[in-house]
């Protein structure tokens, strides 16, 4: 892991901004912290509690080294730094990626008032509803995100729009009905995420 100062292609410019480089030489430590939050959860669950979420740290770094991108958690002056993730590959207005994760479904996905993005990616940690170290990454449409009807007269966009935090499934009312760009599959291990 290498924290580095970048200039980010961003809608308010070209800004220098601290990112997260992951690589290979990290897998081995987010194995571990797969490992350990699946341990922790069936112990909680032996003494009838609750699981733990899903680290955001376990899905937004799996992710990124997934898909080679920059983990952006710090503030950019002068830009909206709301997204989860940095596309150097990408151009600009389709470089700043969201990432929303699952570890049980049905999922209860909410979105900040504020929070921007160009692509958006769902990763589900409870692949066919398992905990085995598999995710699925369907990208989907931001259209489709802001347009969904979150009650009987607003979308996500009209509630964001009133500074509210909408939440609905992202699995059940988009995912199960096919509207998503892509998918792809890949399985953490000691060594490293292989594309399945």
């Amino acid at each position: 892991m290498k924290i580095e100062h970048r200039i980010l292609h961003l809608p308010e410019g070209d800004k220098r901004a601290e990112v997260t480089i992951f690589d290979n030489n990290d897998i081995p430590k987010l194995f571990n912290i797969y490992e350990s939050w699946r341990k922790l959860c069936a112990n909680l669950n032996e003494l009838n509690a609750r699981s733990v979420n899903l680290p955001e740290g376990l899905s937004e770094i799996g992710f990124a080294i997934a898909h080679n991108m920059w983990r952006c958690t710090s503030s950019i002056v002068g830009a909206n730094s709301s997204f989860d993730c940095y596309d150097p590959n990408g151009s600009r207005n389709n470089n700043r990626v969201q990432v929303k994760a699952c570890s049980v479904l049905p999922d209860l996905t909410s979105f900040g008032p504020h929070s921007q993005w160009d692509r958006i990616f769902f990763v589900d940690f409870y692949r066919e509803g398992n905990w085995d170290g598999t995710f699925d990454v369907y990208e989907i449409d931001t259209a489709e995100i802001m347009n969904y009807p979150v009650n009987a007269t607003q979308t996500v966009e009209d509630q964001k729009a009133q500074g509210r935090r909408p939440r609905f499934s992202i699995y059940s009312g988009l995912i199960e009905f096919g509207k998503y760009i892509s998918k792809n599959t890949f399985k953490i291990t000691k060594t490293e995420i292989v594309k399945i």
